[in-house]
C-alpha cells in the first residue's frame, strides 16, 4: 500500500511540475530530524510565488521512555499569504496527506499484584497508517538561494495492518502532530 501511495504521489507531483510554468524549486531537510538520528528530505515546487506543492520523506528512531521507529511520505499543499519575496517572512497555510509506518515498543507499565494499582502502559505494535490534516508555517529567504522554513501540522491518522505484540491492544488511530524546522536551497 505504501509503495502504491508513493508511486501515485510521485507521478502526480511530476505531472504538476511539468504542467505549470517554472517559478521555483526547493530542496529542504528538517533539522529536527537530527534528534531522531536520521534525515528527512523534501522537494517543493512553487507556482506564481503564491502556491506550493511539497513532497517529503522522513524516517527516524527515538527512545524517549519507549522505542519509537517511523518512516513515511507526506504531500503538502501550501497557500502563501502573499507573494514570496527575499528578506521577508511569508506565512502560509495548507493541507497535507500521507502515509506513516510506525513501530512502538513500550514496556514501562507496573501493575501491583493486587491489581488495584497500576502505572504506565504497554504499547507494543507495528502498523501502517494514512494521515491527513492542516499545516501552518513561515518561510524566510535571506539571500538568493537559501531558505529557512518552520512548519507545524495538526491532523488525524488512521491505522491499518496493525500487528500487536505481547497481548497489547490494537490502536485505531492517533492525533498527528508535526514540527519542522527546515533549511533548504532554491533552484
Amino acid at each position: 500500500m505504501k509503495y502504491i501511495l508513493a508511486l501515485f504521489l510521485t507521478v502526480s507531483l511530476a505531472a504538476m511540475v511539468r504542467s505549470q510554468e517554472y517559478v521555483g524549486l526547493a530542496v529542504k531537510t528538517n533539522l529536527l530530524s537530527l534528534v531522531a538520528k536520521r534525515p528527512s528530505f523534501s522537494v517543493e515546487k512553487t507556482f506564481k510565488q503564491r502556491y506550493g506543492l511539497e513532497f517529503s520523506y522522513a524516517t527516524g528512531k527515538l527512545n524517549i521512555g519507549r522505542e519509537y521507529e517511523y518512516s513515511g511520505f507526506l504531500l503538502r499543499g501550501k497557500m502563501y499569504a502573499y507573494e514570496i519575496k527575499k528578506r521577508e517572512i511569508t506565512p502560509f497555510f495548507g493541507a497535507y496527506i500521507g502515509s506513516l509506518d510506525k513501530t512502538i515498543v513500550s514496556n514501562n507499565a507496573y501493575t501491583h499484584p493486587t491489581g488495584f494499582l497500576s502505572f504506565g502502559n504497554v504499547r507494543n505494535f507495528k502498523a501502517n497508517s494514512f494521515r491527513s490534516g492542516v499545516n501552518l508555517g513561515f518561510v524566510y529567504i535571506p539571500g538568493k538561494r537559501f531558505l529557512l522554513e518552520t512548519t507545524t501540522g495538526f491532523g488525524y491518522g488512521k491505522y491499518f495492518d496493525v500487528e500487536t505484540f505481547q497481548g497489547s491492544y490494537a490502536p485505531k488511530g492517533y492525533f498527528d502532530f508535526q514540527l519542522w524546522l527546515s533549511v533548504g536551497y532554491r533552484f
